[in-house]
């Protein structure tokens, strides 16, 4: 499971807890949640009753489940960023960089345990996502829109592992594949 220090991070001072604290609980077990069951199967009360406190603490914390859910999206999808980053990093050629990008996405969102998560479009907000954003960059200068397809193609392959419609190893290949069909 994901350790809860990722939520020590300069831009979530507000969300910082106190170890052993209430707030820390409730966002270790939401991370779980959410992660494994994705947003519409985790509910408030299972939260709660897992974390031995009220609905109440939840509001009291968060405001909402939409924004636990918020805070715990955008900390996976920016340590999956951060990723891909550093592989794109590795490379000169655009194709090559993409296809690092995103291989490094599809096994991070697995070694993260964030794949059910990530297979969701975020049902809470409309923004950006990191994940997105850094594809749309990688893809500028190759064909225009070519970031839509990939980001569709990728939660595609994560849903079809999720779902047992596809291995993890099948995933993979189909991401290769798609990398390397895009244009050079």
């Amino acid at each position: 499971m994901l350790s809860i220090k990722i939520w020590y991070n300069v831009d979530m001072k507000e969300w910082i807890p106190i170890p052993g604290s209430v707030q820390e609980r409730l966002i270790k077990i939401a991370l779980a949640d959410f992660c494994s069951k994705g947003y519409k199967k985790t509910s408030v009360s299972q939260i709660a009753s897992q974390a031995n406190v009220t609905t109440g603490a939840i509001y009291h914390h968060f405001g909402s489940k939409d924004n636990l859910y918020l805070l715990i999206r955008k900390e996976i999808e920016q340590r999956i960023a951060d990723r891909m980053e550093g592989a794109a990093s590795l490379f000169e050629d655009p194709s090559d960089r993409l296809q690092a990008a995103l291989v490094t996405a599809y096994n991070s969102s697995f070694k993260l345990d964030a794949e059910v998560l990530l297979s969701e479009e975020n049902p809470v907000s409309t923004k950006e996502d990191p994940i997105y954003r850094y594809l749309d960059d990688l893809s500028k200068n190759l064909v225009n829109g070519l970031s839509l397809i990939l980001i569709s193609a990728f939660r595609s392959t994560l849903k079809g592992v999720c779902n047992g419609e596809l291995s993890m190893d099948e995933g993979k290949k189909l991401i290769e594949w798609l990398c390397r069909k895009s244009p050079r």
